[in-house]
């Protein structure tokens, strides 16, 4: 009798270990599974943002890039004027008015580009900025009669049309970093 008493006994431990074995290992996978779907959850989100950062920052070139262009190639055209009209021989104050305006602009347009702009389009914007300012530079000796040797209006065109080709390049550089285009080889 003791032994069917034991034996039931037994069976019952058991019965009850195997129950709370089997919730016990149930609880665990589900808790290993809760942690994989919030890992995968976490690391989707991480991608989501990174994603959207990565977007941001091109939508934030992509303006930088459109504003500098626009700010550059007004102040070349404004210094092309500036050159006509000192090849005349008009009054040369109002145009270096002008000129002075555009330079304000561009040169804040610059500054802002020289903040977000990765280094491979920055050699570009600093070759437009080099440029510009050594027509700039003749320009203005030219409209102040303080002109130094070679300082001369059919220079500065040649020094014009050089900057028209630096800001195509430019464009051409920005565009394949925004992806708009595929690199040349140049």
């Amino acid at each position: 009798m003791m032994d069917s008493a034991v034996a039931g006994l037994l069976a019952a431990v058991v019965g009850v270990g195997g129950t709370l074995g089997s919730a016990w290992l149930t609880q665990r996978r589900a808790d290993a599974s809760r942690r994989e779907e919030w890992k995968l959850l976490e690391r989707t989100r991480r991608d989501e943002l990174a994603a959207q950062q990565l977007e941001s920052s091109q939508e934030a070139r992509k303006l930088a890039y459109t504003k500098f262009n626009a700010a550059a190639r007004h102040y070349l055209a404004t210094l092309n004027d500036h050159r006509h009209v000192l090849r005349i021989g008009y009054d040369p104050r109002e145009s270096l008015a002008l000129v002075e305006t555009a330079r304000v602009e561009y040169r804040q347009q610059y500054a802002e580009a020289q903040m977000i702009v990765p280094d491979t389009v920055l050699e570009e914007v600093r070759r437009v900025d080099i440029g510009l300012g050594s027509v700039y530079g003749t320009l203005a000796r030219l409209s102040q009669n303080t002109a130094r040797d070679g300082d001369d209006v059919e220079t500065v065109r040649d020094e014009i049309t050089q900057g028209w080709r630096d800001l195509s390049r430019m464009r051409a550089t920005m565009r394949t970093d925004l992806g708009v285009t595929r690199p040349s080889h140049q």
